[in-house]
């Protein structure tokens, strides 16, 4: 992946900060900020100040460098801008999708089965973008008939299902050196890299483009890891000046990426820290979405954001952008979920009427509006006795009642047991 690095400031630029101040230039700079773009992007842009795409690159800098926020990893600085653009996306990101669904809860039972599938969905894309080779509709299969792996792809997801039960047991925990190797040694085990796992790298480590096999990234020496860890450790579980908690999640993946602690497997580890923090600052709902898939959806975007930040001065805010982005487009599928969760339960209630004008009682009247509504609805006389409470014998006879009166559902042979589904026509 090819990215231009930008221009070096010089000492001799910084006679430009008078015109930081100078009108003319205040909506180019807002506009800057809005986009936050990155040089390769900025000297294409039209009608740059002084027609000239390194001095107005400078006239940028100076103006990011004098909003900007440090952080110290160790030795390493990095840097920060809160932007608008980042303050209005935090604003509502907390207030809309956070606060929208409290206000508008999705029902419990709804809740659960959108949790279960969050978590696998999660699962299989955080796999998919470490390579994991086996289709979607495999991986759900397995996750769903809670069978033993059969290669290493599917063994990486089942590893990253159980790393984020890992995360919900021990969020409560302070970040240690000894938990993030605790968390890789799941994530990995049974796959190529579970020779990294037990304890940090103590080689040098190059990470590579996945898309041309150039090297992106030289991590800091193998000697430096564990005081960086430590420090990393402390930036965590420390509460200095205030950090948002989704920026500092999203500096913590990025830390991660950075120093690459581990031979391999430092991507799901990174991943995996970022569920870690937003579970330990009360953001609960982070469970209910796949962070991984927004990534695997843009897999580009994510690395370039990791090369800008390195490339310009460790300049976190494009990855801090980025990750807000993708943030945003997680929970946005959580919302239309509830939304049309809400959409079917009126519906089902408007035909479940309908039903109960008829021949059926409360109970069969229900289950003739979900299984018209709702796909892949199906029942066992189990199933359908804990529902409603009722004993199996009663199930049994209201089931059968269905079959042989409503002429839209049928008896099908499962495993070990009955099952009744909608008549496929």
């Amino acid at each position: 992946m090819k990215l231009e690095r930008p221009p070096v400031i010089s000492s001799a630029d910084f006679h430009l900060i008078k015109d930081l101040y100078d009108k003319k230039f205040e909506s180019f700079l807002t506009a800057s900020d809005k986009r936050y773009w990155y040089w390769d992007e900025f000297k294409h842009r039209p009608n740059l100040p002084y027609n000239d795409a390194k001095k107005a690159w400078s006239l940028v800098k100076l103006h990011r460098n004098q909003g900007a926020k440090d952080v110290f990893i160790g030795s390493y600085r990095f840097s920060y801008n809160i932007t608008s653009e980042i303050h209005k996306n935090l604003h509502e990101f907390d207030l809309k999708l956070m606060g929208g669904l409290k206000e508008n809860p999705i029902s419990e039972n709804d809740q659960k089965q959108f949790l279960k599938n969050s978590l696998q969905e999660e699962a299989i894309a955080s796999s998919q973008i470490e390579g994991a080779a086996t289709t979607t509709q495999k991986a759900w299969e397995m996750l769903k008939q809670e069978r033993e792996p059969k290669n290493e792809s599917e063994q990486m997801i089942f590893n990253n299902q159980r790393a984020i039960q890992f995360i919900i047991e021990k969020y409560q925990e302070a970040l240690s050196p000894e938990l993030i190797i605790e968390l890789h040694s799941i994530l990995t085990v049974k796959t190529a890299a579970e020779g990294c796992s037990g304890d940090f790298r103590s080689k040098t480590v190059n990470v590579v483009d996945h898309t041309d096999g150039e090297v992106a990234h030289v991590a800091p020496d193998a000697d430096e890891v564990i005081r960086l860890i430590n420090s990393l450790c402390d930036f965590a579980n420390t509460d200095g000046e205030f950090i948002h908690p989704i920026l500092k999640a999203g500096m913590l993946h990025f830390f991660i990426g950075f120093v690459h602690p581990f031979l391999d497997g430092n991507g799901r580890t990174a991943r995996a820290l970022f569920y870690w923090f937003m579970m330990k600052k009360e953001y609960r709902l982070i469970r209910h979405i796949s962070i991984s898939r927004a990534i695997l959806d843009s897999r580009t975007q994510y690395d370039k954001a990791y090369l800008k930040t390195e490339y310009d001065d460790n300049d976190m805010t494009y990855f801090l952008g980025y990750s807000i982005k993708g943030l945003r487009v997680a929970f946005e599928s959580l919302v239309r979920f509830r939304d049309r969760k809400r959409n079917e339960l009126v519906e089902i209630e408007a035909l479940k009427r309908e039903h109960e004008r008829g021949n059926s009682n409360e109970r069969q009247a229900l289950v003739l509006a979900e299984m018209q509504i709702k796909q892949n609805v199906r029942y066992s006389v189990s199933g359908y006795s804990q529902k409603f409470g009722i004993t199996r014998q009663t199930a049994a006879k209201d089931l059968s009642g269905l079959v042989k009166n409503a002429g839209v559902i049928e008896q099908s042979q499962g495993r070990n047991k009955f099952y009744f589904l909608p008549k496929i026509s």
